[in-house]
């Protein structure tokens, strides 16, 4: 699928594509950033008109459901309420608090954080989840650890196609997740969404690798001699804007080579990918 944009709408070639307007509005966006949720909705949920409704107080640009299908709710140049509370160090150390002022919100259909019930999984709402949906992680920010209902393969190459028309209209400076942007107060879009490898194909770059990273980890981040918390460090701690080469992935996990100033390769090892954008 491919898209276009026209008048701040996602256009798809040779057809039309569905807008239901949400009143949750603000004024003007110059979007600099697209922020990528989930709705923790099962498929019964129309979130779309959900975001019609006054009384939701809540809105995103885009909802994606199971079915690769997408809706637009509110035009790209005016802002949504899906960030709410919200901050994030933009380039040259330029502080944005208040994302919906700068960002485009994606909403893909899905649970989100699962619970184990007997043998299986059920959703906040009591759902049960098929196990074959489900991957058990451990957030990258320490918590949840618990069961995650896996993207579905329409729904990722859909939000591709979509975020690449909108990175080639406006000038957008990153793609992040809701829990990078609210720390704490969010989980989504949670360790099912490798953003990673989702920002690799948005570039057009193999999903295997040679994609030029840049670390973004105030603190600081591992280098490790394998693809896992528990191999040995190799390194010292990456410093946060340190440029990595990305050759292979394992998992979350990313085989890198460390690149100089000059841009040439100086070490390798395996980082988190997570934390590279």
């Amino acid at each position: 699928m491919k898209f276009t944009i026209k008048n701040h709408r996602l256009a798809p070639i040779g057809s039309q594509l569905p807008f239901v307007a949400s009143p949750n509005v603000g004024g003007a966006l110059a979007p600099k950033f697209i922020a990528i949720h989930y709705t923790a909705s099962g498929p019964d949920a129309d979130i779309a008109r959900y975001f019609s409704q006054k009384s939701a107080n809540v809105a995103a640009h885009l909802v994606v459901p199971r079915d690769g299908s997408i809706c637009q709710c509110v035009p790209f140049d005016k802002v949504a309420w899906h960030a709410g509370q919200s901050r994030w160090t933009g380039k040259g150390g330029r502080q944005y608090s208040g994302l919906n002022n700068s960002a485009i919100g994606i909403e893909i259909e899905n649970w989100g954080p699962l619970k184990k019930s007997g043998a299986g999984w059920v959703s906040w709402t009591g759902a049960p989840v098929e196990g074959q949906k489900v991957i058990e992680a451990r957030h990258k920010f320490g918590a949840p650890d618990c069961g995650w209902e896996v993207f579905t393969t329409a729904q990722l190459e859909t939000v591709i196609a979509a975020v690449q028309a909108i990175c080639a209209e406006y000038a957008i400076e990153d793609i992040l997740g809701h829990d990078d942007i609210a720390p704490g107060r969010k989980s989504d879009p949670g360790p099912a969404w490798d953003m990673a490898t989702f920002k690799a194909k948005v570039k057009g770059e193999a999903e295997d690798g040679d994609a030029v990273m840049v670390v973004h980890c105030p603190s600081g981040l591992n280098i490790r001699s394998g693809a896992g918390a528990s191999f040995p460090l190799v390194h010292n701690m990456l410093p946060d804007g340190t440029k990595v080469l990305v050759h292979e992935a394992s998992g979350k996990w990313r085989y890198v080579s460390v690149l100089e100033a000059s841009g040439k390769p100086d070490f390798s090892g395996w980082v988190h990918g997570d934390w590279l954008v």
